[in-house]
């Protein structure tokens, strides 16, 4: 028997929001159905707007506070270039010309706790060395009302998992 990946992606995005807690007195208490999840903003890890280079970098825009099909899309494709612009210019010499490609669009669905979404990213970019570098990957996103995960794959989409290491807290709620 065979799972539709809406059906899968459907457990895991309970899987993923169950680690989420909102805050209360000694310990964590679980959030309730139907609450926002929590997260700490301390936690989140993505590339810092690069400043220093001779190319800018790219402030990371805000969650919408009302998540909806398109906004997601809008939102994701806004924050993944963010996010693969500032990790060329964090990780490489001195970078001349930089090109980020959404290749598929991020077209959300909704699991009911939040919206999965992935797509083809091609990034470009040249250095003052005189290299050429292109990279494709998959960027996977988990978006809830509170937390944002990233999981970055190869060739296919795939469900961000908490438990790995490559799953990346990468925003809090809307202003983080």
């Amino acid at each position: 028997m065979t799972l539709s990946r809406r059906t899968a992606l459907v457990g895991i995005a309970g899987v993923l929001s169950a680690g989420c807690s909102a805050p209360g007195g000694d310990g964590e208490t679980p959030t309730q159905p139907g609450e926002t999840p929590q997260c700490d903003p301390a936690d989140v890890s993505r590339p810092p707007v690069a400043t220093g280079t001779n190319i800018e970098g790219r402030a990371y825009p805000q969650k919408p506070e009302t998540l909806s099909t398109e906004s997601i899309l809008l939102y994701l494709d806004d924050f993944e270039t963010a996010f693969a612009w500032n990790r060329v210019l964090q990780t490489s010499e001195t970078v001349t010309s930089l090109s980020v490609d959404n290749l598929n669009g991020f077209w959300p669905d909704e699991t009911g706790d939040g919206y999965l979404a992935a797509s083809g990213i091609r990034v470009s970019y040249s250095t003052e060395a005189g290299s050429a570098n292109e990279r494709e990957y998959v960027a996977n996103y988990f978006v809830s009302p509170g937390p944002v995960y990233r999981y970055e794959s190869t060739n296919d989409p795939a469900t961000p998992e908490p438990e790995s290491e490559e799953t990346l807290l990468v925003q809090c709620g809307a202003g983080t």
